[in-house]
């Protein structure tokens, strides 16, 4: 069986990234104070989305370093869940059509999508959430779009 070449920001099999979903009640000053608890280290946001309701909000969140970011959180006592989401770098003005058309095609649901606070090769990195991330992984990337995994995001020779 012959192994497909895959278009990834470094060639892994699974270019994903783990999105946190940290909810916590909609008070001024919150998220102030999980930002606070991140800055002593060196962990970066390069995503995020809130969510908010009247009395809870739901802020989705990329980091870097996951592995640390996830023992900041749990440290600093915030219920969150983890999920894997795919990073699409967005090359020219249709790659958000172009990637929703593929989506569709493979019956994938797209749940949510936001865009990163980081660029890659100067074009924007937008983060989807989707309904089965294996096939859509396979389908974007058979139809040449560049995924970005996690450890891209925390490797400093990476051109973003």
């Amino acid at each position: 069986m012959e192994t497909e070449s895959y278009k990834t920001a470094r060639s892994h099999e699974e270019p994903f990234a783990v999105q946190f979903s940290v909810f916590m009640p909609n008070r001024v000053g919150q998220f102030l104070e999980l930002l606070d608890a991140l800055a002593p280290r060196d962990v970066q946001i390069v995503g995020v989305s809130v969510v908010d309701s009247s009395d809870w909000a739901v802020v989705r969140l990329v980091f870097n370093q996951p592995g640390q970011a996830r023992e900041i959180l749990k440290t600093a006592g915030n219920s969150f869940t983890e999920s894997e989401i795919l990073l699409v770098e967005m090359v020219g003005d249709e790659t958000l059509r172009v990637v929703c058309n593929h989506l569709l095609h493979g019956e994938i649901n797209l749940q949510f999508a936001y865009p990163l606070t980081i660029r890659r090769h100067g074009n924007p990195v937008m983060a989807f959430h989707v309904d089965d991330t294996i096939l859509a992984r396979d389908i974007l990337i058979r139809h040449g779009l560049t995924l970005v995994g996690w450890e891209d995001l925390n490797d400093p020779g990476a051109a973003f």
